[in-house]
């Protein structure tokens, strides 16, 4: 019988210490899903971020091309300037 009640007890205690275990491996499971909601979260701005960035790079592409074309022309009134000058008996410097 003391055998029996040995063995009971042993399985008890072995029960318990799973149970233990079980609520270390629960508590970690949770901090981890916190952790990839996190994560989740930040990718989500950082794409959010790289969208908005890219279309902000688009705009400023758009401005440069039309400063380039506004460059190039006023360079081309600048030339024809001179050149009216010269043409007036006006000798460039």
């Amino acid at each position: 019988m003391q055998f029996i009640v040995d063995q009971q007890a042993q399985f008890w205690a072995s029960v318990q210490k799973h149970d233990e275990q079980m609520a270390k491996h629960d508590e970690k499971i949770a901090k981890n899903s916190e952790q990839i909601a996190t994560l989740t979260d930040l990718i989500g701005r950082l794409a959010q971020a790289e969208i908005r960035l890219a279309e902000q790079m688009q705009g400023h592409e758009a401005r440069l091309a039309s400063l380039e074309t506004k460059t190039t022309q006023f360079l081309e009134r600048m030339d024809r300037f001179i050149q009216g000058l010269e043409g007036n008996g006006h000798k460039s410097q």
